[in-house]
């Protein structure tokens, strides 16, 4: 039983057959040496898996990290547009004028307060991006471009791109701009360049900002946000 050996016979067509004598002890090695490189498999399958899933979660965290940040920047834009519309108030002169208005008048002719969530009203349904927001003077006109975005690429965006001024006081004035250089239907992004002149009875220190509207080609709005003229001239 110790001289045991197992005969393996290879037998071709065009050939004689040929055979081996092994003996038990490396017919365990080679099964040994197969459950081994399976258990490798196996364990190399799992290993891929989890930090496929690992990354995939990491990749996920840094989107709502980003999703987040985005988020806070905008909240403290519009923080700082409300302080700059608050220090825009004298209050020594504001205590004045109701200490020398009558009672009874006061009611009557208070001024009308502003209504900061439709001055700063935001609106971004991450359809289309906008960036890259600039407006300077030009030739006593005012020139505005922006890079708009396709956020959504698996398809075309088609739409209409709208301006209006705020006031100081809160109230809003749509501006008419060049059609051709509002419209769009992009896949990925457009430049968007145009100008305008200032209302007629208004100057430029009576107005607060810019608001920055994006509809599309069915009239839905998609994206609001305003921009401080002070942010641009200065």
């Amino acid at each position: 039983m110790g001289n045991t050996k197992y005969n393996v016979l290879f037998m071709r067509d065009d050939d004689s057959v040929k055979r081996y004598r092994l003996s038990p002890f490396w017919l365990r090695v080679l099964l040994w040496i197969v459950i081994l490189l399976a258990i490798c498999a196996g364990a190399g399958a799992w290993a891929g898996y989890t930090f496929w899933t690992e990354n995939m979660h990491l990749k996920q965290d840094k989107i709502e990290l980003q999703k987040n940040l985005s988020d806070a920047s905008v909240q403290l834009e519009r923080l700082e547009n409300v302080n700059k519309i608050l220090d825009s108030y004298d209050p020594n002169e504001l205590q004045s004028l109701l200490a020398a208005v009558p009672v009874e008048e006061k009611k009557v002719e208070s001024t009308p307060a502003v209504n900061l969530d439709k001055l700063l009203f935001y609106k971004n349904l991450m359809r289309a991006g906008v960036e890259n927001v600039k407006l300077r003077k030009s030739g006593g006109r005012l020139a505005l471009s922006f890079d708009l975005n396709n956020l959504q690429t698996a398809s075309a965006l088609s739409g209409l791109a709208k301006i209006a001024l705020i006031k100081n006081d809160g109230k809003s004035v749509e501006i008419k701009a060049n059609h051709n250089d509002m419209s769009f239907h992009i896949q990925r992004f457009k430049v968007v360049r145009t100008r305008f002149s200032v209302p007629s009875g208004s100057e430029l220190d009576d107005l607060y900002g810019v608001r920055l509207m994006i509809t599309t080609n069915k009239g839905e709005l998609i994206f609001s946000e305003v921009y401080p003229l002070s942010r641009f001239l200065n």
